[in-house]
C-alpha cells in the first residue's frame, strides 16, 4: 500500500501534519500547523509539501519538495479528502499565488458566448487549426451549424456570463429548458455537445479550473426509422421517366453503390474505372471539395450499365472541369444537392408513393444507401460490406494486405451483380 504524502492527526485542539520522506518512507515528526480544523490544516499541509516550505525543527529548515513526495500524492489525497467550496477555493488561491493558474485567470474574465464563437470559428480557432494538424476530420459545415446552434440556443440564457463562472447546474438547467422546448432528444444532445466540446476543451488548455460539463448525461434519442423501397417499387422507379438525367443516375448510383450524396456529386470521369468507382472525395456547400467521411478513400463495385449511364452524362459536360454531375453554371461545382431529392420525390409520386406516405414512411436520398446495406448485409460478410460502403468498425481499423483487399472487393462486385444486376 503506497505511502500518503501527509498524515494529519489532532492535540488539544490544535492539528499537526507529519510528512512522509518517500526516499526512506520514514514519516517525520509532527508540526503544527496552527489551525483547529482539519481542512485548514490539510490545506497548510498541502502548501507546504507543494512549495517545498516544510518546517523541520525550531530553526525552521526547510526540505526539498523531492523528498517529500510528487505532486502525483498529493493530487491523489485531494481527491479522497473532503473538502468544502470555500476549501477548494483556497486550493485555488494558493495555485493562482503561485502562477500556476494563469490561463485560469483570463478564462475567468472570458465572455463564454464570444468563447464559444471563437472555438468554432474554422480559420481563427486554435481547437481547430489542432485537430486539422494532426490529421482529424472537421469541416466548414460543422463549425457553420455549430455557430447557428450558439446563436439559436446558448447566446440569449448565457448572456453577460464568463467561462470561468458556467457551472455544472447552469448546464444541466439548460438542458432541461431545452427539453420544455419540446425539441428532439437527438437535437438537445447536438445543441448541448457544441458547449460541452467547447467546454471540455478550455479546461484541458487550463483555461478553467474543473470542467463543468463532465459527465453530463446526453438524452436517449427515438431517431424515426430510415424507409427504404421494396424492390417492386425501385424497379418501376428506375423505369418510369424523369425530367432530369442527372438527378436519375445520381439515384441509380446511390442506389446500386451505397453512396452518400456529396459522394456523388464529387464524381469526376477518373473515378469511373471499369469494374469500379474510386471515392475520393465529397461535395459540401460549405467546404466544397473535401475527403470522403471518415476520412478515407474506398473503391465500390460499379455495374456495366450503371458505368455506362455515368460516362454517357460525363460527356454532355459543357465546362471541362471533368464533373459527371456538372452544374448549369459552371465554377468547377457540381450541381445543387437538391436536384437529386426533389427528382426523386417527383418519380416516387409518378408510382403512387404520395408525398404524404413518402413522409409517413421517411424515405429521403439517403434511403437508397440504407437499402445498399441492407440488401448487401445478406450477402457479403460485415469487414467486406464496410469496405465498399465507408463504415467505420473496430474491425475496419485494421490494415490488411492489397490482397486481401482485392478478394473483399471480389466479393462485393458478385453480390452487386446478384443484387442490382
Amino acid at each position: 500500500m503506497s505511502q500518503k504524502p501527509f498524515y494529519l492527526s489532532s492535540r488539544n485542539g490544535v492539528w499537526y501534519a507529519r510528512i512522509t520522506d518517500p526516499n526512506t518512507g520514514k514519516v517525520l515528526p509532527a508540526k503544527s500547523t496552527g489551525e483547529s480544523s482539519k481542512e485548514s490544516a490539510y490545506l497548510v499541509a498541502a502548501q507546504w509539501v507543494y512549495s517545498g516550505n516544510v518546517p523541520t525543527g525550531q530553526k525552521k529548515k526547510k526540505k526539498s519538495i523531492h523528498a517529500l513526495g510528487t505532486a502525483r500524492q498529493l493530487i491523489d489525497q485531494i481527491k479522497t479528502v473532503e473538502l468544502s467550496q470555500s476549501d477548494a477555493y483556497k486550493i485555488l488561491d494558493i495555485l493562482k499565488d503561485r502562477g500556476l493558474l494563469d490561463r485560469a485567470k483570463s478564462g475567468e474574465g472570458k465572455d463564454f458566448i464570444t468563447f464559444l464563437s471563437q472555438m468554432y470559428d474554422y480559420d481563427n480557432s486554435p481547437y481547430i487549426q489542432e485537430k486539422l494538424a494532426h490529421g482529424q476530420s472537421i469541416g466548414r459545415t460543422h463549425c457553420h451549424d455549430s455557430q447557428c446552434r450558439i446563436t439559436n440556443y446558448w447566446a440569449k440564457p448565457f448572456k453577460g456570463r464568463t467561462l470561468g463562472s458556467i457551472t455544472r447546474d447552469d448546464l444541466r438547467s439548460f438542458s432541461m429548458s431545452l427539453v420544455k422546448r419540446k425539441l428532439s432528444a437527438s437535437t438537445i444532445n447536438k445543441i448541448m455537445v457544441v458547449g460541452k466540446v467547447a467546454i471540455s476543451w478550455a479546461y484541458r488548455e487550463g483555461y478553467i479550473p474543473t470542467n463543468p460539463s463532465e459527465k453530463l448525461s446526453n438524452f436517449v434519442a427515438k431517431p424515426k426509422k430510415r424507409g427504404i423501397l421494396d424492390d417492386d417499387e425501385t424497379q418501376k422507379l428506375f423505369a418510369v421517366a424523369w425530367k432530369n438525367e442527372r438527378a436519375y443516375v445520381g439515384n441509380l448510383v446511390a442506389a446500386t453503390c451505397g453512396l452518400r450524396a456529396g459522394e456523388v456529386l464529387a464524381l469526376r470521369t477518373e473515378d469511373i474505372g471499369l469494374d469500379r468507382l474510386f471515392i475520393r472525395q465529397a461535395w459540401s456547400v460549405k467546404d466544397k471539395f473535401k475527403t470522403p467521411k471518415n476520412g478515407e478513400e474506398r473503391q465500390v463495385p460499379l455495374l456495366p450499365y450503371v458505368r455506362e449511364a455515368l460516362l454517357k452524362l460525363a460527356d454532355q459536360n459543357p465546362w471541362g472541369d471533368g464533373l459527371v454531375f456538372f452544374s448549369d453554371t459552371g465554377n468547377n461545382h457540381p450541381m445543387v444537392h437538391n436536384v437529386l431529392s426533389e427528382a426523386m420525390k417527383e418519380a416516387l409520386y409518378t408510382i403512387g408513393i404520395t408525398e404524404e406516405e413518402r413522409v409517413e414512411r421517411n424515405i429521403v436520398f439517403h434511403s437508397w444507401r440504407h437499402r445498399y446495406a441492407t440488401k448487401m448485409s445478406d450477402l457479403v460478410d460485415a469487414r467486406s460490406l464496410g469496405q465498399a460502403t465507408g463504415h467505420k468498425t473496430p474491425a475496419m481499423l485494421e490494415h490488411y494486405a492489397a490482397h486481401a483487399n482485392e478478394n473483399r472487393f471480389n466479393a462485393v462486385k458478385v453480390a452487386t451483380e446478384k443484387a442490382f444486376g
